[in-house]
Formats: C-alpha cells, sequence, structure tokens
C-alpha cells in the first residue's frame, strides 16, 4: 500500500517538473504562441470556407498566414525603417529657434461675449507652449535616443510577431486535432462546464476583437481622413499609431494635440482649430455608441468589466492582455452568476420540499 502511494507521489512529482521544464523552453515565446491562437481562433471561419473550395491543409494554411503576416508585418516594418528618419526631423524641428506661438486670430476677438477671454486664454496658452517647448528642446536629445532604443525594440518584436505567424501556420493545419485535445483536458478539469466556458471565451474574444479593435480600427481610418485633409505629414504613421491608442479611452489626444499646436507653430492657425474639433466631435466620439453596440451584439457583460479587463490586462501582460483581461474577467463572471443561479434553485427547491405536504 505504501509502495503504491510512494510511486503515485513519484509520478505526480515527476509530471509536475516535466511540466515546469516545459514551461521554461516554452517561456520565451508564450506570448507568441497566445498570439498565434487568438488570430487563429477568430479567423477560423475564414480558413474553414478555404478548406471547403477545396484546398489542402497546407494550402489553405498558406494562403491564410501570408495575407495575414502582410497585414501585420507591413506597419511595424515601416514604423522601424522610418523612426531614425523622424528622430532626425524632429530634432532638426526642435533646434530651429524660429517656432513662435502666432499671434491671436482677428475673428477669435470679434466673438460676442467670449471674444476678450478667448483672446487671453490664447495669449496664456502660447506662453505656456512656449515653456513647453523649451523643454523639449532641453530634453530633445535624452528622448531622441530614448526613442531609437524603442525602435530597437520593436526590431524585436518583429522577431517575435515572426514566431507567431510560424505558429501560426501549423495552428490552421493541425487546428482541429488540437482543438479536439484540448477539449478533452478541460473536460478532465472542468466537467460539465467545459462547454459553458469554451462559449464564454469566443464570445469574449469576438467582442474585444470587433468592439475594441473594430471601434479602434474605424477611428484610425477617420484619424487619417483628418489629417489628410488638413495636409499632415505622416498621416498613415499617425493613424497607425492611433489605432493602438485608442484602444485606451482619451488616449487619442496623444496624437491630435501635438498635431494641432504643430500647425499653431507653423501659422495653419484654420487647420489646427480644424484637427481639434475633428478629433474632439468626429473621432472621439465614435467610440461612444459603436463600442457598446459591437460588444453587446456579442457577449452580455457590463461594459465596465470589459474596461477594466482591457486596460488591466494591457497593464498586466502588455498588448495581448487586452484579449486575455476582458477574457478572465467574462469567464469569472459568468461561471459566479451560475454558480448563484445553482444555489438559488437547490435554495428555492429545499423550501419546496419542505412545504410540499407529505
Amino acid at each position: 500500500m505504501s509502495i503504491t502511494r510512494f510511486e503515485k507521489a513519484a509520478s505526480l512529482g515527476a509530471l509536475f517538473l516535466l511540466l515546469f521544464a516545459c514551461y521554461l523552453v516554452l517561456s520565451p515565446f508564450l506570448f507568441d504562441i497566445l498570439w498565434a491562437a487568438i488570430l487563429c481562433f477568430v479567423t477560423w471561419p475564414m480558413y474553414s470556407r478555404l478548406r471547403d473550395l477545396p484546398l489542402s491543409s497546407n494550402r489553405a494554411a498558406a494562403c491564410m498566414v501570408l495575407p495575414i503576416g502582410v497585414l501585420i508585418l507591413t506597419p511595424f516594418v515601416a514604423a522601424a525603417l522610418s523612426i531614425p528618419d523622424d528622430v532626425n526631423r524632429l530634432l532638426q524641428w526642435l533646434t530651429d529657434n524660429s517656432h513662435t506661438w502666432p499671434a491671436a486670430p482677428d475673428w477669435l476677438k470679434d466673438i460676442p461675449v467670449v471674444g476678450d477671454s478667448a483672446v487671453a486664454s490664447w495669449q496664456s496658452f502660447g506662453e505656456d507652449s512656449g515653456h513647453i517647448l523649451e523643454l523639449a528642446r532641453k530634453y530633445a536629445l535624452s528622448t531622441s535616443s530614448w526613442v531609437l532604443k524603442q525602435g530597437i525594440a520593436l526590431a524585436g518584436e518583429l522577431v517575435h510577431m515572426g514566431f507567431s505567424l510560424l505558429v501560426l501556420f501549423f495552428f490552421y493545419r493541425d487546428g482541429e486535432e488540437a482543438s479536439a485535445h484540448l477539449v478533452s483536458v478541460m473536460q478532465l478539469l472542468a466537467g460539465e462546464q467545459t462547454q459553458r466556458i469554451l462559449q464564454i471565451v469566443r464570445t469574449t474574444l469576438r467582442a474585444v476583437v470587433y468592439g475594441i479593435l473594430g471601434t479602434a480600427l474605424a477611428q484610425a481610418i477617420v484619424s487619417i481622413l483628418g489629417f489628410l485633409i488638413a495636409g499632415v505629414p505622416y498621416a498613415f504613421a499617425l493613424g497607425f499609431a492611433a489605432f493602438f491608442l485608442m484602444i485606451i479611452p482619451t488616449a487619442g489626444t496623444i496624437v491630435w494635440l501635438p498635431v494641432s499646436i504643430w500647425l499653431l507653430f507653423e501659422g495653419e492657425t484654420l487647420w489646427a482649430i480644424f484637427i481639434a474639433l475633428w478629433f474632439l466631435l468626429l473621432v472621439g466620439t465614435i467610440d461612444n455608441w459603436l463600442r457598446p453596440m459591437l460588444i453587446s451584439r456579442e457577449v452580455e457583460l457590463p461594459f465596465v468589466l470589459i474596461l477594466f479587463g482591457i486596460l488591466g490586462g494591457l497593464l498586466a501582460f502588455g498588448f495581448i492582455g487586452v484579449f486575455i483581461g476582458p477574457t478572465l474577467l467574462a469567464t469569472s463572471y459568468a461561471l459566479m452568476l451560475d454558480w448563484l443561479i445553482r444555489k438559488e434553485r437547490q435554495t428555492l427547491g429545499h423550501v419546496v420540499d419542505k412545504n410540499t405536504p407529505n
């Protein structure tokens, strides 16, 4: 009896050691695997249509990975290649002492009631922006070195993206078999809750992709349109940055406010006002109606929980936490509701049994 217990303990210990060793081997690529799994899960219906053509699993997987790779890698490669030139242009612009805050336009003074206060605010903002510009000139060199370091880090992220695309190919090709094994493991761990958990994960990921990333994409496209109308250089690069920033509420200000200030320094007062109004009245309001509408179509979860999941996941896991955070909160929230409903039914059943005459 004792030998049997010792053998079980030794087997369990060996299993944990094996799993820990596998984790050490895969830990540098863990997020790459998660990225590939999320991309595969979200785009699986498209892959299934390719298989129905019919195409072999290898060719269908290649047809999926190639356009996804181009779509994902092209902006990162373009950004990595343009960072040195952009930093040099920024340094030249900052070291040019000819940039001064323009005088208040004449029409601003003619506005009834608030004209004088608007001119005073304009001049006050000009003084503050002048101090900000002096600080930017002072710390330009250290800031540029930081930006260059981020460019090197971006190149490292490109390598991880390449690994994700490689893993994605095998997920497409062997996805059906791998998902069957995953479901079997989950049934051993979660039992009858397996299908419920899978449904929650499926709907939450779709809600994040369609609701969060879809809204950010719409805002980025409208942002690019506004930059092109105003003749702002690097409109597509700014729109690419806006796409990632728009995931976080009000973070898009980091993109449009410096552009508006730059236009003012260049003497383009009307275009600066146009950019400010374009983002405040149009781009900034898209997420107020589009994001809740897209999310509510996919998952019944309080929006505040999704928001906390996005922000908390972003801080805890980086960009991939945008997907992980809401999924964890949604799963926990739904399972807790299921547990409460079962408890209420059990309590109600006990009350009915007590009140039923023998």
